[in-house]
């Protein structure tokens, strides 16, 4: 009882002598509900899509066109996880060039997928597309590593989490 002294002492003078400490209570409820609304625009991009799945493919020489090879594991982000399926495809682009696809892997409850991508020296930016069979939607990453030859294929004994999504946290 003490605080709630306090609480009309302090703060309801500043807004006005109609309010009740249960009108304060519901203003701060709305204001923070709308708060987390601003947070979860996130969400819009796990909506289903209508997109057909993707026909990506390289050449079958891809890997004696291009002099390197960089082998990388990725996984997708924790949003994303709950809609991954064995029809998921993943390519990887330099340009507008596809340099590798590949589709979703299970090992020991992970979910992955393994690239290698071919290139040259100096080749650029590795940009990524997921297909989520699930959702019917295609995701793009651009510029989401140099190429690099030789770049260890996790990070950290883990596959690179690949955030197609912008979330908020």
């Amino acid at each position: 009882m003490r605080n709630s002294k306090n609480l009309r002492k302090f703060i309801l003078p500043s807004l006005g002598r109609g309010m009740g400490v249960g009108s304060l209570v519901l203003l701060l409820c709305v204001l923070c509900v709308s708060c987390d609304d601003d947070n979860d625009d996130w969400k819009q991009y796990l909506t289903r899509g209508n997109e057909a799945r993707p026909t990506w493919s390289i050449p079958s020489d891809m890997y004696q066109i291009f002099e390197f090879t960089m082998a990388v594991q990725v996984t997708l982000q924790d949003e994303l996880l709950p809609y991954a399926s064995d029809d998921d495809l993943m390519c990887a682009t330099i340009g507008d060039e596809v340099r590798a696809v590949t589709t979703l892997q299970r090992t020991g409850g992970e979910v992955y997928f393994p690239l290698v991508i071919a290139g040259s020296s100096g080749s650029g930016k590795v940009s990524l597309r997921y297909y989520c069979a699930q959702l019917r939607r295609t995701y793009t990453l651009d510029g989401w590593m140099p190429f690099t030859p030789g770049i260890s294929p996790t990070q950290d004994g883990q596959p690179y989490v690949v955030k197609f999504i912008p979330v908020n946290n």
